[in-house]
């Protein structure tokens, strides 16, 4: 299951609360069956059918509703990471400032972390660095700080401080555009 352990796992959740829910709807079946068959003879309407028939629907509905409701937290997340968003526990701007405290970084821009699953988190960012830097300690510690975050994937591209980024998407360094998805 990896670092967050069986209690991360979405479709693990999402496995248990669907048995849980055919638990709990099986003994409403049940329950509902017991009524309609005690007091079918019992409060009838004007064409003699009992109303505790109606007990039935009734159920139906009710666990219709438990079903939505007990769902839309596994779909949300589901979507989420779908759509590549940034971990809930995940503030971007503290991880632009943990960069940046990076001995010889000067600035960080074009952040992004993105979960593919409970577990697996990713990082990228552009690491801009004064003259004369040790790029692999400065990426050593990159990976670390992104390790501190929980990102075990990361890709980290070094710019020379006064360097203008050549990607059409990125612009100047340190301008506010993190890409955090959220």
């Amino acid at each position: 299951e990896g670092a967050g352990g069986a209690g991360s796992s979405l479709a693990l959740r999402a496995a248990m609360v669907h048995v849980i829910g055919d638990i709990v709807q099986s003994v409403g079946v049940c329950v509902a069956a017991a009524l309609i068959w005690a007091f079918s003879d019992r409060w009838l309407d004007a064409s003699g059918v009992s109303y505790w028939y109606r007990v039935d629907p009734v159920c139906t509905y009710l666990f219709s509703l438990l079903v939505l409701y007990s769902s839309y937290g596994t779909m949300s997340e589901a979507v989420h990471l779908l759509m590549a968003g940034v971990p809930l526990d995940i503030n971007i701007s503290e991880v632009r400032s943990r960069l940046k405290a990076i001995p010889c970084v000067v600035g960080a821009h074009d952040v992004h972390v993105w979960a593919l699953s409970a577990s697996k988190r990713n990082m990228w960012a552009h690491l801009t660095v004064s003259a004369g830097a040790d790029s692999a300690s400065v990426l050593h510690a990159a990976q670390r700080a992104a390790a501190d975050f929980g990102c075990d994937h990361t890709c980290f591209q070094l710019e020379s401080e006064g360097h203008i980024c050549a990607a059409l998407h990125c612009g100047p360094p340190d301008v506010a555009h993190d890409h955090s998805h959220a």
